[in-house]
């Protein structure tokens, strides 16, 4: 699987090299991200079933640090996601609040110039539904599990769990349940 991933790493650099015609640096280093974790595998290998290839855990880890290399809600999170923060979004702005006060990339609001994460685990629930445990490193470690949806041919967050202690238990927030919450308690009737 390593041979495969270097010689699709090879043959992206070399395409990226030979072909590309944009002066867009960020956009070249998105599509070789891309290209290496979404479709190298069946460029590489003729004859092996991507699909297949996209519901291994190996694969799962290599999305997930593609999108931690860019941390873009737009580009990797789930469709049904990002139209509930568009939602909570206006909402809020309608409201004259704040919503969303950190980041749920980092894990906070400030950034720790020696911030990390570490994938510990990641498991499959059905050919859709995929979890992913998390260790964010950020000032103090702190555990994220994110909940992955197959969908458009990928993977991409569907919801990010946060867990902290209080009064001796471990306790979790879902984004997604706060989202829903929050907008079913401020939609206009």
């Amino acid at each position: 699987m390593k041979k495969l991933i270097f010689l699709a790493i090879v043959a992206v650099m070399m395409l990226s090299a030979c072909g590309s015609k944009t002066n867009n640096v960020a956009e070249t280093a998105e599509t070789a991200d891309s290209l290496t974790t979404d479709s190298a595998e069946a460029k590489a290998a003729p004859g092996i079933n991507l699909d297949s290839v996209k519901h291994t855990k190996d694969y799962i880890a290599q999305r997930i640090d593609t999108i931690y290399k860019y941390k873009n809600d737009g580009l990797y999170c789930s469709e049904r996601y990002c139209a509930l923060q568009s939602e909570v979004i206006k909402l809020s702005d309608e409201r004259d609040e704040i919503y969303f006060d950190g980041d749920h990339w980092i894990n906070g609001q400030d950034i720790d110039p020696k911030w990390s994460y570490k994938v510990k685990k990641i498991e499959l629930e059905g050919d859709s539904v995929a979890w992913a445990d998390i260790t964010i490193h950020n000032f103090s470690d702190s555990r994220v599990k994110l909940r992955l949806l197959y969908e458009r041919g990928d993977w991409f967050v569907d919801d990010f769990c946060f867990f902290y202690k209080e009064d001796g238990t471990i306790k979790e927030i879902r984004e997604l349940e706060g989202m829903k919450e929050y907008i079913s308690a401020n939609r206009k009737k």
